[in-house]
């Protein structure tokens, strides 16, 4: 199991604004440099929506909370100079309509800023609200975003029924919020913080309702081939108690994990929907394999490559090699040729190049064994 699920994501602390005391959840968000911790919240939990797998949904029965906006800026300056957290994640649930609860949100960037906090701000704007809002928001915010939620305009209509039109009041506000972004880059020149510099990101929720993988991997292609996305979660949907779909089945754990796969090899490695579709089975969904395998297999006049000639995408493609491990085989090979086995060991080291060789043009006569097991499709 990776490291990620084994570790605790979660800590609570409990700290003291004026004279009260108030528990607070702390994040430990993944990152390339380890593990980052944030101040994870939503603003309000009160909610007008009735998301139809949302335990905080319209007329649950559950506990509702709210911060004061001076109430959560104090308290996220004080475990940031206390060195407890190194940024804010601020969202927040609907309770009377987004430009409120937005204004808000704001309210509470503006004066943590205005205290003098330079740490890192996340903040997950709502469907349907104003231009001038979103631009506000880029100015304070390190990285921004609204939840997409669904692939299809149908399949957000059936799961967020009070929200609006999908094309309207989301998809136009990611939009926007990429188009500030883009207009705010001189801005970042001269600023260490805010102006949306980590840039921007969604989340969908997958197999809550009927859909498949073809759907959400052609929202991907759009997103960031199109739009230039940082980064898109994917979150598997969990049965509810109380909500209309709590009959529903749980996404298997597998598919939300090869979703994440197919949106990096669309990000990082430069492979499109028109060419994923081909591992996809007759209802759209993935098999559970790796992706960048199956798509191996279904390409197999592709290889072996002659990594002394081969340019980055056509490296990236070969099973096991990513883009790091790209650019140090291109690096390395200006001084080395890459013939044999023992010539990919020197930069790969010999449990990476056995896996990598089915797919290399090598003339070492040991990889017979690996070459067959390559065209068998054997993993």
């Amino acid at each position: 199991m990776p490291t990620s699920r084994i570790r605790e994501k979660w800590r609570f602390l409990t700290v003291s604004s004026r004279w009260d005391r108030s528990t607070v959840p702390i994040y430990e968000a993944s990152s390339p440099g380890g593990y980052v911790p944030l101040l994870k919240t939503l603003l309000e939990s009160p909610c007008r929506n009735d998301c139809a797998y949302c335990a905080l949904r319209a007329g649950m029965r559950c506990p509702r909370e709210a911060w004061e906006p001076e109430e959560i800026a104090r308290i996220t300056l004080r475990l940031w100079e206390d060195g407890k957290i190194r940024g804010l994640f601020l969202s927040s649930c609907v309770r009377k309509d987004p430009e409120s609860t937005v204004e808000k949100q704001l309210e509470a960037l503006r004066t943590l800023r205005e205290m003098g906090y330079t740490g890192y701000i996340h903040l997950r704007l709502m469907p349907g609200i104003s231009r001038h809002h979103v631009r506000e928001a880029v100015e304070l915010a390190d990285r921004l975003g609204v939840n997409l939620e669904a692939p299809t305009g149908d399949i957000f209509s059936e799961m967020c029924p009070s929200k609006g039109d999908f094309r309207e009041v989301v998809l136009k506000r990611l939009e926007w919020i990429v188009d500030e972004v883009r207009r705010a880059a001189d801005l970042r020149v001269i600023s260490t913080f805010g102006f949306g510099r980590a840039g921007v990101d969604t989340q969908m929720v997958v197999g809550a309702v009927h859909d498949n993988d073809e759907q959400y991997i052609r929202m991907v292609d759009r997103l960031y081939r199109g739009l230039g996305l940082r980064r898109i979660y994917f979150s598997g949907f969990e049965p509810i108690d109380g909500t209309p779909l709590e009959d529903n089945p749980p996404c298997p754990p597998y598919r939300e994990y090869r979703l994440y796969q197919v949106s990096f090899l669309i990000r990082d490695y430069g492979f499109k929907y028109e060419e994923l579709k081909g591992i996809l089975d007759d209802g759209g969904f993935l098999p559970n394999v790796d992706p960048k395998v199956a798509l191996a297999r279904l390409e197999a006049d592709r290889f072996p490559i002659n990594l002394n000639s081969a340019d980055y995408y056509e490296i990236v493609r070969v099973p096991g090699i990513g883009p790091v491990t790209a650019r140090k085989i291109i690096d390395a090979r200006k001084n080395l040729k890459i013939e044999r086995l023992s010539d990919l060991e020197k930069i790969l080291g010999p449990t990476l190049s056995r896996r990598v060789a089915p797919y290399i043009d090598l003339k070492d006569k040991r990889l017979t064994y690996f070459s067959k097991r390559f065209q068998r499709g054997s993993t």
